[in-house]
């Protein structure tokens, strides 16, 4: 079932799953007419990117080490 207040935006997506939008109240004059303001944009990118290079390896540290390392 549809939204009918002009704060919300509700849609299915492909798989069936509804998404509802809604922006909580504000001053701010970009969100002053709620999600009515908002428009699709086209998708630049689909799909994922390259795999972020792996971390080095490293030897594990002693827990006394590692706690040093975190102030405590």
């Amino acid at each position: 079932m549809p939204v009918n207040d002009p704060k919300k935006l509700e849609t299915t997506l492909g798989d069936g799953r509804r998404v509802t939008l809604s922006l909580p109240p504000t001053d701010a004059l970009w969100a002053a007419d709620g999600v009515g303001a908002l428009r699709a944009v086209p998708a630049t990118h689909t799909g994922r990117g390259d795999e972020p290079p792996a971390l080095p390896a490293r030897p594990v540290l002693p827990l006394e080490v590692a706690l040093l390392g975190l102030g405590v």
